[in-house]
Formats: structure tokens, sequence, C-alpha cells
């Protein structure tokens, strides 16, 4: 019960910021921490506890995005409900992916996300008539809300901030209630050897779908936050295969197969990067190398895996 309680008590200290921060750079930097937290978390469900190393990630990214942005465009659906909508469809982009990429293992596996992360982005930069190619899609004002008879006031940072941070949360107790279920037990036995596994009965495929979909629908809802917030996308910007990458960087530097790890990956790495990037243009780059390096080297378990590994020494 004890163990319980820090998390609730630190989940809704996380929704109290905007009422006790009114800095609008610093609720900026918590904002894409903790968009940077949910893709990290939506990686590590399938990178993590499945051991499938993804580096498509970008493509459910983008369709969320753009799902958000067209369904506002085109037929007036608010963002709030285009991203629940943008979630899905990545997720139901996932099950072909996921169906025809998982005959592979290994780096065959990882090079054909990659490689339909590319396809995924020559559709969205070449089917003007849906996305509008390299000019991308605009919003310039987002529907007039009210809550407790004031309407929000979508210029400051305060309710994007508590948006995104129910995403964290959400996407955090799914990565718990998984580790704790029957396919959190099975992707385990994948990860660790998966002809064991279906030698034992496990649909591997399956499970390896399932989480697949589950990681796809919150990478796709973080990507109908960005086309919410920046109110702006194009091909470049959400399906960039450096997306994927970052996404894999902060799963590994926080700590794989952990439920805090991508969150303390996504304050060192975005924190940082975004200091950095103010005085060197290309500068957060050579820093993720440079990190990424020194973690695995003297890190493998991650700076999150490290310091449970420290007070938990039987894991």
């Amino acid at each position: 019960m004890k163990r319980a309680l820090l998390p609730i008590i630190a989940g809704i200290l996380l929704l109290c910021i905007p009422l006790m921060v009114s800095n609008q750079f610093l609720l900026h930097l918590g904002i894409i921490v903790l968009m940077w937290t949910v893709l990290g978390v939506s990686w590590n469900l399938l990178g993590g506890y499945a051991g499938q190393v993804s580096f498509g990630h970008a493509s459910f990214f983008g369709v969320g995005a753009y799902t958000t942005m067209i369904l506002y465009l085109s037929f007036g659906l608010a963002p709030w409900y285009g991203m629940a909508l943008g979630g899905i469809m990545g997720a139901l982009l996932s099950l072909p992916i996921g169906f025809i990429c998982f005959r592979l293992r290994g780096p065959y596996f990882s090079l054909a996300t990659l490689a339909v992360a590319e396809i995924v982005r020559l559709v969205a930069l070449n089917w003007e008539q849906l996305t509008h190619g390299p000019m991308g899609l605009l919003i310039t004002t987002l529907p007039v809300v009210t809550l407790f008879g004031e309407p929000i006031n979508w210029e400051r940072k305060g309710p994007f901030f508590l948006i995104v941070a129910v995403i964290a949360l959400s996407a955090m107790f799914a990565t718990y209630l998984l580790a704790r279920a029957r396919l959190g037990s099975y992707l385990l036995a994948i990860r660790e050897d998966e002809d064991a596994a279906e030698s034992i009965g496990i649909n591997t495929t399956r499970a390896k779908v399932s989480a697949l979909a589950l990681s796809a629908f919150f990478t796709g809802l973080a990507g109908g936050f960005y086309g919410m917030y920046f109110r702006y996308v194009d091909p470049d910007a959400v399906f960039p295969i450096s997306l994927s990458i970052e996404m894999v960087f902060i799963a590994v530097v926080g700590g794989l197969r952990t439920i805090a790890g991508p969150v303390v990956g996504a304050v060192f790495l975005t924190t940082i990067a975004e200091l950095v990037r103010e005085r060197f243009e290309v500068g957060h780059l050579i820093f993720y190398g440079l990190f990424m390096m020194l973690v695995i080297r003297y890190l493998p378990d991650g700076i999150w895996g490290r310091v449970l590994r420290l007070f938990t020494p039987h894991r």
C-alpha cells in the first residue's frame, strides 16, 4: 500500500504544476519532457518488455499527428477527440506492420520497421490531396472550450501541460498493468528465448502484435498532441527516422523494462538538449551520441535501472 501511495502522490503533484508555475518557458519545457516521456514509455512497451527493437515508431507518431489535424481542418472534429482517433489509427496501422515484420527477427526486423517508416513518410509526402505534401497542415485557432464558465486560454501552456500529463500518466499506468498481466509474462519469455516460448505454447506473433498495437496507440496519441500543441505538421517534422532513434535513446538511457525509466531518460536528454540547442544548432545531437556511449559503457541498465539495482540487490 505504501509503495502504491508514492506514485499516486507524484501524479497528483504533476497535475498541480500548472497551478504552481507561471513561467511559460518552464511549462513548455515540461510539456516537451512529458511528450518524450510518452514516446519513451511507448517504445519501451515493445523494445523493453518484448525485446523487439523498432526503428519505425515515427510512422505511428506521424499518422496520429496527421489524423488529428485532418479531422479538425476537414471535418471540424475538435483536436482532443482527434488525438484519441490518432492513437487508434496508429494501433490499426501497427497490425499489418506487425504481422508482416514479426516474421523477421533480430536486425532484420529492425531494418524492416525502418523501411516501413520511410514508406509511410513518402506516402505522406506525395499524397498532396490529403496531407498537402511538403507544405504541411496548419491550425490557426483551436476551438473555444469553457471550464467552470471561463473559456480556456490556448495561448497559455497550462492546459497543454495538463493534457500531456494525463497521457503520460496513462501510458505509465498501462505499462504497470502490462508488466503484471499474463501478456507481460509472455513478452518476458519471448525476450529471453522466443523459440523456447513457442515450444511451451505461447503464440509469440499474437503477443508481439498486441504489444506493438498498445505501443503504437500511445505513440499515435503523442503525435496527435504534437499536432494540437504546435498546430503545424509536415512529413519532415513527424516522420523523420531521427524521431524513432530518439525514442530508443530515451528508453535505453532511462532504463529498459522499468516504468519510471523513460521519465528519467526524457528529463535528462530533453532538458539538456533544449538548453544546448539554444547555443549550438546541432549540439543536442552530439550530446545524444556522447551520452549514449557513456550510458551503454557504464550504465547498461540505464540510469533508473542502476538506481533500482542499488536499492534492490536481488534484481
